[in-house]
């Protein structure tokens, strides 16, 4: 049974090692080497064959020596032509049968399994491709949600729906809450009364987690005066409601540094 095998090398060209030719046509490697290398330049005339590729590999030898051994990769028009110079004595007629079967099982494969690869690799590709488009599209739902949810917290519904084109929506400012703080003296007397927001209601509104994150906001755009401190029958603090406008304003430009809200 002979054992001649032939590679895939790139570009999809087939070919046999010099080695194996040898061992199969019973002659050192040498010596077929010797012959490729001899008709090589007649070979590289012919546009249809081409030039012999040849490689080397550095190895040690038993003695620690270390010697370099070279081959041929021969394409099946190469290989045919090389052995035709031999006569066809039994092992000669045997390799070339073997050479040739080789070749063909191998333009088998290529017709056959090759094409099914790549059939099946388009299909892998058009899968991931299909699975990135979902994964964007479940992104990007996902952040038109979180900002359908800040449009809503700090505009209402009527307004979103107006962004959405629809026309009938009705824009109403979300209502404002005032609380009055009143400052009384010992006895319990009115002494002043205060009209604002508390930091705890502004926090809310601009969809910050606490009163303090509202006070950070305040102190990066120096804007901290804009809370003022009051009494009642505890002490509080609180923002005017003739700031409310323009601390709309600000938040809605996105101005200070501030606690941004999901989807920003």
């Amino acid at each position: 049974m002979s054992l001649l095998t032939v590679s895939f090398r790139g570009n999809g060209v087939i070919v046999v090692d010099s080695r194996l030719v040898a061992f199969e046509l019973g002659i050192q490697h040498k010596n077929f080497l010797g012959t490729i290398e001899k008709y090589n330049s007649l070979m590289t005339l012919n546009p249809e064959m081409g030039a012999v590729a040849f490689q080397t590999r550095s190895f040690q030898t038993k003695q620690g020596n270390v010697s370099v051994e070279r081959w041929a990769w021969l394409t099946e028009l190469q290989a045919t032509f090389v052995m035709t110079l031999s006569r066809n004595t039994e092992q000669v007629v045997n390799c070339k049968l073997a050479l040739a079967i080789a070749f063909e099982k191998a333009k088998q494969m290529i017709k056959d399994i090759i094409p099914a690869q790549s059939q099946e690799i388009e299909r892998l590709k058009l899968e991931l491709q299909v699975a990135q488009a979902q994964t964007a599209a479940a992104q990007s739902q996902e952040r038109l949600m979180q900002v359908k949810s800040a449009i809503v917290t700090m505009h209402g519904a009527g307004m979103l729906g107006l962004i959405l084109g629809k026309p009938e929506a009705i824009v109403e400012q979300p209502p404002i809450v005032v609380e009055k703080n009143i400052l009384v003296d010992k006895a319990g007397r009115p002494v002043r009364t205060y009209e604002g927001l508390s930091k705890t209601k502004l926090a809310r509104r601009y969809g910050m987690k606490k009163p303090q994150d509202l006070v950070n906001w305040l102190q990066s755009m120096g804007k901290d005066h804009f809370i003022q401190p009051a009494m009642t029958a505890a002490p509080c603090q609180f923002v005017p409601f003739e700031y409310v406008p323009e601390l709309d304003r600000l938040w809605a430009a996105q101005r200070g540094s501030r606690q941004r809200l999901l989807g920003e």
